[in-house]
């Protein structure tokens, strides 16, 4: 029997206006008030998840779409990021239904393929993490029936945004400003960046939501680096109390889930890195 393949009638119309509504946020936001740009937003968001509940089961279709829709995006979440501190509650309203947005096109098309678009300068690590900072501390004020208002969407693409950050090719103090505010420290300590990460992660592996599959996987990138041969011994040291825990309770066990996902992540990054390795060894000699 032939196999149908089966196409969605106007998919260019749907993807190429919803890339044209990126860019167009992206320069309205520059030149607009917070109060415009926030009420843009929304009604960019609720078209944009009409658009790409379409494509649910198509995501391939998708993925040629994804740069020029996720990169303007991200390039607000990065501007507004860097007026964080000045106005937190503005910059997160506006980044909010961004996370949002992104988020939708990570469900259809899967994280791989979308955070190849994301900033990864030196300079954003720090940017991330004060902007997941700044997430950590929101509540939701939704519940399972209700729709999202963005705080999971926010905390889970500052994840992803730093699961490839934290593998720019520099020692994480060089890219931690506020160690100059530390008076001790000294080059075998944690950058205070790499403690706050760890911090945060293990808080979401405590979670049911999907922040808790994303910390793992941000969890196993950073590993491997040779900087991190401390945090790797202080966070295996944690995971070991964590497995030792002898209370029955909901949080325990979902921080037994959390835990045992996040080290599936790392030995399957291990696994490969040294496979790799030995196969670049077998073809040098």
């Amino acid at each position: 029997m032939e196999e149908r393949t089966f196409m969605i009638p106007g998919k260019d119309f749907y993807l190429d206006t919803f890339c044209e509504n990126g860019r167009l946020l992206n320069h309205l936001s520059m030149t607009l008030s917070q109060m415009a740009v926030s009420l843009i937003l929304l009604l960019f968001t609720k078209s944009a998840q009409s658009y790409m509940d379409k494509y649910q089961e198509q995501g391939q279709l998708v993925e040629p779409y994804l740069e020029a829709t996720v990169s303007p995006l991200m390039l607000i979440i990065r501007s507004k990021t860097l007026e964080l501190e000045a106005k937190p509650d503005e910059v997160v309203d506006i980044i909010k239904p961004i996370c949002t947005i992104i988020y939708t096109l990570v469900t259809v098309c899967g994280y791989k393929a979308v955070i190849k678009f994301f900033p990864h300068h030196v300079s954003d690590l720090e940017l991330a993490v004060s902007l997941l900072e700044k997430c950590h501390t929101m509540t939701s004020v939704s519940s399972l029936r209700q729709e999202s208002t963005g705080e999971m969407e926010a905390q889970c693409v500052t994840l992803l945004w730093l699961s490839i950050l934290v593998l720019v090719p520099f020692d994480f103090s060089s890219a931690d400003t506020s160690i100059a505010n530390y008076k001790s420290f000294c080059g075998d300590d944690l950058a205070p960046l790499v403690l706050k990460i760890l911090g945060f992660c293990k808080d979401y592996l405590r979670t049911a939501g999907p922040m808790c599959r994303i910390s793992g996987l941000l969890l196993s990138k950073p590993f491997t680096r040779p900087d991190m041969g401390k945090a790797f011994k202080s966070f295996f040291e944690w995971t070991h109390e964590v497995l030792s825990f002898e209370e029955d309770n909901l949080v325990n066990n979902f921080c037994l889930l959390g835990v045992m996902e996040a080290l599936a992540a790392i030995f399957k990054v291990f696994i490969l890195f040294f496979c790799n390795l030995e196969l670049l060894l077998v073809l040098i000699t």
